[in-house]
């Protein structure tokens, strides 16, 4: 009992107890001595004490006695300062038979005791160096830096003194970090910044960041201190990874030589040129790329140039020629730009290869081939006003058509209103043209518009039902805004375009299953803004700063979206004017948000017209029609006017009219036409929604829906037809068409 109670506190006592023989083997060895050097009792037993925890530099000796300080090393390389007492234990015959190690880890009283020693002595030198500055001990303990240093790393003041200095290390770098340090204090040596090496530093939050660092020894009566001057070069860096950034854009090949005549820069396009690799032109004289026959007199020529610097532009009159790694020569031309640095004068030289003057050529060609896409461009964008071109087309087209037939019993009050519906639609036509040819005016700034209160609730909600097919075509979720009673001063023609070209963007270049979202709202004081947002690839800061040059598709001229590259800048040249401004915010896969931000104004209020339109005749109850009925959804009276007296002269049907998608359902499925005339482009819902619904519901599923819309391209008929329209007929609208595609309608379900 009494053996296992002193073998209890040997073990539980503080600190560690280590028992070797007289040859210093390790014979006992406690838990506490494991906490202290990392080693377990069956890692030390049978080893010598010496080479377990001696520290290269501080050999372990045999003192008898107490209150000895060591530097010790543990197991994982890392360095300790212990406290230790030492007594033999002796035999019969007087021979040491066993020595007992006390040992205590003093570590970090050590650090707090080397701190308040350094501070007295350097804290005000170090707080007025320009360098942040470290100072650790032989254990890598910091025991001193300055404010800057604080700053550098993010720590509160006082906050990194005890620490290793490893807190200061990426993790990757602190098990190597560990064998250096010690090395250092074995062999130390001043080591100057900029010493070539690659090195980083961990701030608090985790941030990397590059450093240079200057190291020197500082002995003290304590021990020797290490004091670290540590630089923070990320501007340096970036200010050179952006240099050979824009070296390596440049188009020509850029050779940079110092004062000596070597070459210490070359981009992509001088290996190219040249036909050498980077490593064979680096360090040799510039010389190399010089025919024999003028290498001789261009040192001299060199010389003189760096005695008086001056930028140098191209074809400056000289002939010059320069020699491939073959030995061909070429032709060439060389602009001279003299870069200062900190430590030296280089020049630069940008070498373009002039032979046969191809260059010239190629220009000539490429510009051909722009000019004829621009104006290809530009034929594209006049075919996309067809669309708002049909619509009063349409209109007087088909009452032309009815005045035409001399076999129909017009009356002359009817003759006369068909007349003044085409000279309506004719005026319409021609403010459409008058408009169109301003827009081409706008790089002379000859434009005129229309300034009024537009509704910008009304605006966007119309702009964004005629963007519908696209987005749905696409797979795009078009989000409408909510309203807000906002009214802007602009011109709504112009406005509409403005918006439409956004959306249709937003819509274009997205992603299968993306989204747009459509908003409004008020800005400052006097101003009201509209923005079209997408989560689509988004844009980088380079396709930004391209983002309002002309004809300019930010690298879509080979994608499959067709564009003209000239909608963004006649949108904003259209702000513009509209005393409005565009603006963007976007990144890389984060999406894109357009913003239009117009002069607010109050609603204009017009007097309410003595002639009021007639209320419309009541719809025949459902089921009770004697002739077959004829649903007719569109929301422009002209046309709706047209189809009207369109039905009088040439059906024996009734007629039943819906200004909207919502309303023209609801009478639907209340009445039951035999046949629906479906105009594409509604407001609520758009038509291709209504034909769903309808679908959708089984006591109109087989009604026939005719499509009438003035998109008239391939792709959106077919479209339509898949979708289960019966027939698409396009604006304007031909008679003779109509009659047979509605008799058709009628034949089939009878």
């Amino acid at each position: 009992m009494q053996t296992d109670l002193g073998k209890f506190i040997l073990e539980e006592a503080p600190g560690g107890i280590i028992a070797t023989d007289a040859h210093d083997i390790v014979i006992f060895w406690t838990r506490g001595a494991t906490e202290i050097y990392g080693y377990s009792a069956e890692d030390a037993r049978g080893q010598r004490l010496a080479e377990l925890i001696g520290m290269p530099g501080h050999p372990v000796r045999q003192e008898f006695g107490a209150d000895f300080e060591y530097l010790r090393r543990r197991k994982d390389g890392q360095a300790v300062y212990v406290g230790a007492a030492c007594k033999p234990v002796y035999s019969a015959q007087g021979e040491i038979q066993f020595i007992i190690h006390s040992q205590n880890d003093i570590t970090d009283a050590k650090a707090l005791r080397d701190a308040r020693q350094v501070e007295s002595r350097y804290r005000g030198l170090l707080e007025s160096m320009p360098d942040a500055i470290v100072m650790a001990n032989s254990t890598g303990r910091i025991v001193l830096v300055n404010s800057q240093a604080e700053r550098l790393f993010g720590f509160e003041p006082r906050e990194m003194l005890g620490k290793p200095v490893e807190v200061l290390l990426p993790n990757r770098f602190r098990g190597g970090h560990v064998a250096h340090r010690a090395q250092y204090f074995v062999h130390p040596r001043t080591r100057t910044m900029g010493a070539g090496l690659e090195l980083y530093g961990l701030r608090k939050d985790g941030l990397e960041f590059p450093v240079e660092i200057s190291l020197s020894m500082i002995q003290m009566e304590e021990g020797a201190i290490v004091m670290s001057a540590i630089r923070d070069i990320g501007d340096r860096k970036k200010a050179e990874q952006k240099f050979r950034g824009l070296l390596e854009s440049a188009p020509d090949p850029m050779v940079i030589v110092n004062a000596r005549g070597e070459i210490v820069l070359v981009n992509t396009q001088t290996e190219q040129l040249f036909g050498y690799q980077r490593q064979e032109l680096l360090g040799k004289p510039i010389e190399i790329l010089i025919p024999a026959r003028f290498a001789g007199r261009h040192p001299a020529a060199r010389s003189s140039f760096f005695d008086k610097a001056q930028p140098r532009a191209m074809g400056a009159g000289t002939e010059l020629y320069a020699m491939r790694r073959d030995g061909s020569e070429f032709p060439v031309e060389i602009s001279l730009s003299p870069l200062k640095t900190e430590d030296e004068l280089l020049v630069s030289s940008a070498i373009r290869d002039i032979s046969g003057r191809r260059q010239i050529e190629r220009k000539l060609l490429e510009q051909k081939l722009e000019l004829e896409q621009a104006s290809k461009a530009k034929d594209r964008f006049l075919a996309s006003m067809s669309h708002e071109l049909r619509t009063p087309l349409n209109a007087i087209l088909g009452f032309g058509q009815l005045l035409h037939n001399e076999k129909l019993p017009l009356s002359q009050q009817q003759r006369y209103a068909f007349a003044g519906n085409i000279v309506q639609a004719g005026q319409h036509l021609l403010h459409l043209i008058n408009e169109t040819l301003d827009l081409a005016k706008i790089e002379v700034g000859a434009v005129t518009l229309s300034l009024e209160p537009v509704a910008l609730d009304d605006l966007l909600h119309e702009a964004s039902k005629m963007i519908e097919a696209m987005a749905d075509a696409r797979q795009v979720t078009v989000f409408p805004p909510a309203p807000r009673g906002l009214f802007v001063k602009a011109d709504r023609i112009r406005l509409r375009q403005i918006v439409l070209n956004l959306l249709s963007n937003a819509v274009k270049y997205n992603s299968k299953g993306g989204h747009v979202w459509v908003s409004s709202g008020e800005a400052a004081p006097g101003r009201a803004w509209l923005a079209v947002r997408d989560d689509g690839p988004g844009l980088s800061l380079e396709q930004m700063a391209s983002l309002f040059q002309p004809f300019n598709r930010l690298g879509q001229e080979g994608g499959s979206e067709e564009g003209s590259g000239i909608g963004l800048v006649l949108s904003k040249r259209l702000a513009e004017l509209m005393n409005a401004t565009i603006g963007v915010t976007s990144a890389v896969d984060q999406g894109s948000t357009f913003t239009v931000e117009l002069e607010f104004t109050e609603p204009q209020q017009l007097p309410r017209p003595d002639n009021q339109e007639d209320e419309p005749a009541p719809a025949p109850p459902r089921g009770q029609h004697n002739k077959p009925l004829l649903l007719y959804v569109e929301d422009n009276p002209a046309n709706l006017k047209l189809v009207e007296e369109i039905v009088k002269l040439h059906l024996d049907l009734e007629l039943l009219s819906a200004t909207d998608g919502n309303t023209g359902v609801a009478m639907a499925r209340e009445h039951l036409p035999d046949v629906i005339l479906m105009d594409m482009n509604l407001p609520g819902i758009s038509g291709r929604e209504a034909q769903r619904r309808l679908r959708q519901d089984a006591a109109t599923r087989e009604i026939p829906i005719i499509a009438l819309s003035a998109n008239a391209m391939p792709l959106d008929v077919q479209t339509a037809l898949e979708a289960g329209f019966f027939r698409y007929l396009t604006k304007p609208l031909n008679i003779n068409d109509f009659l047979e595609v509605v008799g058709e309608a009628l034949e089939q379900i009878r």
